[in-house]
């Protein structure tokens, strides 16, 4: 498999592991946005493989974006429409893919960390396990076409409390919501994530290929509309301001000073 600056991906037989390996949060930064890209892109020929799982070295799935690089820099408006655009290969690129994709997380999952698990086909958490969206703490809404992905998973209302409320989901509440198929021990999670594979693996590969189609081709209505006014809308809200006084507040740990 390829080398990688920020994920290690491994094989074993049809089984394709992608890690998350940039300690010690597995903040996404423009080079682990490339890298994901890069490793689905090549999964698309890998005819070998059946399943992919998503998962990290460390404690922490994700801790979402690194916001230090952001600051540092000095993000414009036309940086924020050119990440969208990233960002949305990202997510169709993994959502599109030929492979079962399974999701399989401890710790935090955070921001653009709860959005790649939200485009695998199936996600496994442990326990202690949590999703936060805390982009309209620091000056954003929840892009990369994840608040309709929200949406369509959990309904308009709950996705914009998920949104606006930047509460922590605790996996108890995340298998509730459908944001999680298991929730396992810590020291479980490696089995059950093999476990969940191997069920689905006995069955017919051309109809589990066919019914992940059909399951995603009737859930994606309106997505398309998304995907094309989205980086506009996000280059928009940098113009405004918002986003520098919510990364700085963040990183500075105080109270954003948001204009009325």
């Amino acid at each position: 498999m390829s080398e990688f600056e920020t994920i290690k991906v491994e094989q074993t037989g049809e089984i394709v592991t992608v890690y998350l390996n940039r300690p010690r949060l597995n903040l996404f930064n423009n080079q682990m946005i490339e890298d994901l890209i890069s490793a689905w892109h090549g999964l698309r020929g890998n005819r070998e493989a059946r399943f992919v799982v998503l998962t990290h070295t460390g404690d922490h799935f994700s801790a979402g974006a690194d916001l230090g690089a952001i600051r540092e820099q000095a993000f414009t408006p036309e940086d924020a429409r050119y990440q969208q655009l990233a960002g949305h290969e990202l997510m169709r690129s993994l959502e599109s893919l030929e492979q079962v994709t399974v999701f399989s997380g401890r710790g935090v999952i955070c921001g653009a960390g709860m959005a790649v698990a939200m485009a695998c086909d199936f996600r496994i958490m442990t326990e202690k396990a949590y999703y936060i969206v805390p982009e309209s703490q620091i000056g954003t809404y929840y892009t990369w076409g994840c608040t309709p992905r929200l949406v369509r998973m959990v309904g308009a209302s709950r996705a914009m409390e998920i949104i606006m409320l930047c509460d922590p989901i605790s996996s108890e509440d995340a298998f509730r919501l459908n944001l999680a198929n298991r929730v396992v021990p810590e020291d479980q999670i490696e089995e059950a994530t093999r476990d969940f594979i191997a069920k689905i693996a006995s069955k017919s590969p051309t109809c589990i290929r066919l019914t992940k189609k059909i399951a995603l081709g009737a859930s994606m209505e309106g997505f398309g509309n998304m995907f094309i006014c989205e980086p506009e809308l996000m280059q928009g809200v940098v113009y405004t301001g918002e986003t520098d006084e919510g990364i700085a507040a963040f990183l500075e740990k105080r109270q954003a000073n948001f204009p009325k």
